[in-house]
């Protein structure tokens, strides 16, 4: 796993997908705090300081920014194998496909966590720039620790969104945009239960998030509910690892279905 885990490191050299979700994660403070300079004066938070700044920053990180980053950067390591045609390389070494794609996902968690610190340095100089009162050192560490743990959370449950459209040729943008939707439909769930077991928004409950102030949840999040939700991802992520195993490679149909006209063709002439 470790030399699988420093030959995935290698190849985010070509991955410029990855600095599209550094830009995006970049924009995140500065999209929170403008929004509440176009606000009418009378629906702006007199208020707003770093405290809300971070959880603003947990809310819309966790809400499309993490889901559409995530699923874009897992899909391309994942779908880089058979678009560049060195997937039947690894498969000679041999590389069993569950080892191969379980790397991938482990690089994607640890990429969660590096793009979590990365915001939360962004929104620490987003604050210090604009000059935002009420920087302490128990507001850093509470707001630091939940836009982390929030990355790592929410990557736990895009991964079968990554290895589902991942293993699809040139899918994976499509499976951004159905993270973004399905990120920013936790909004949409008012009731307690179906926030706390709704695995985006039960991503955010684990770490602490309070949902009533932004998802105005009507009834008190469950944290049971909530690890139930992310472990169904969890466990729905094992078992497509463990479906894989049967694959010798991933390859178009189309291409499949021309390589079989082919050999008839072959087979005809023969005759």
């Amino acid at each position: 796993m470790r030399n699988l885990l420093k030959a995935e490191l290698l190849k985010l050299r070509r991955c410029q997908i990855f600095l599209v979700g550094l830009v995006a994660l970049a924009l995140c403070p500065l999209v929170q705090y403008g929004s509440q300079l176009i606000l009418e004066a009378e629906y702006r938070n007199p208020y707003y300081d770093f405290s809300a700044l971070f959880e603003n920053v947990v809310w819309g990180n966790s809400q499309i920014f993490f889901p559409i980053s995530l699923v874009m950067i897992g899909g391309w390591l994942i779908d880089r194998e058979s678009a560049h045609d060195t997937l039947k390389n690894i498969m000679t070494i041999p590389v069993s496909m569950p080892k191969m794609l379980g790397a991938k996902l482990v690089l994607t968690g640890i990429l969660a966590v590096l793009l979590g610190v990365y915001s939360v340095a962004v929104t620490l100089i987003t604050g210090l720039a604009v000059g935002l009162p009420g920087l302490t050192a128990g507001v850093f560490f509470h707001g630091s620790t939940q836009i982390v743990l929030a990355a790592l959370t929410t990557c736990l449950v895009c991964m079968p969104l990554i290895l589902i459209f991942g293993q699809i040729r040139g899918a994976y943008l499509g499976g951004s945009i159905l993270a973004f939707f399905l990120g920013y439909s936790m909004m949409f769930f008012k009731g307690g239960v179906l926030s706390s077991i709704y695995p985006f928004s039960a991503a955010l409950i684990l770490v602490g998030f309070d949902m009533s102030a932004y998802a105005g949840t009507t009834t008190a999040s469950n944290p049971l509910l909530a690890a139930v939700g992310v472990g169904v991802m969890v466990l729905w992520t094992i078992l497509l690892l463990m479906s894989s195993g049967k694959k010798k490679e991933m390859k178009p149909r189309r291409q499949t279905a021309a390589g079989g006209k082919a050999k008839r063709a072959v087979s005809r002439k023969g005759k």
